[in-house]
This record gives C-alpha cells, sequence and structure tokens, in this order.
C-alpha cells in the first residue's frame, strides 16, 4: 500500500503538472497497475478454488499438463458431456 506521504508527493506533481502528454501516460499508467491489480486477484480467486468439491479429484492430472494438453483434456472433457447429455435427451 501506497504511503500517505508517496500519496501527498504524487498529489503535489500531478497539480503541478501542466504538460498534457505526462498526464495521459500517468493516467495509462494508473490504468494499467489497476487492470494488474484486478488481475492478479482474479488469479488468486481461481486458485483458491482450484481444489474445491469435486475439482480436487482432477488436481493432481490437471496441474501436471502443459498448455497442448490441457486445452485437449478440454475438449475431451467437453465431448464426453455433451456425448452424456444427448444420451440422457433420448431416453
Amino acid at each position: 500500500m501506497i504511503k500517505k506521504s508517496q500519496l501527498d508527493e504524487f498529489r503535489k506533481m500531478i497539480d503541478e503538472c501542466d504538460d498534457q502528454d505526462s498526464l495521459d501516460a500517468a493516467y495509462a499508467l494508473l490504468s494499467d497497475v489497476m487492470q494488474i491489480n484486478a488481475a492478479r486477484y482474479k488469479i488468486s480467486q481461481l486458485e483458491s478454488g482450484l481444489t474445491a468439491g469435486k475439482k480436487a479429484m482432477f488436481y493432481f492430472f490437471v496441474s501436471g499438463l502443459d498448455e497442448d494438453e490441457i486445452a485437449y483434456a478440454s475438449e475431451r472433457v467437453q465431448g464426453r458431456l455433451k456425448r452424456m447429455k444427448t444420451s440422457k435427451e433420448e431416453k
């Protein structure tokens, strides 16, 4: 977290800046940092739920897969679910 003196210094720097390009850059930087913080929070939330409920029985196997293998496994699961749904609807 930013210290109050740092925030005051930043506020003063912004108040004294008359260059629009510099202020645009400051705004872009702040927007980027906010997006990064939001992404970090989302990742933290996703990671905390990886072993929740029935996901836990698959976690050990999934955690060892690379990106391509995860995509393949996801397609396999989706295909299996679709076949199960179709089969259930036919009954």
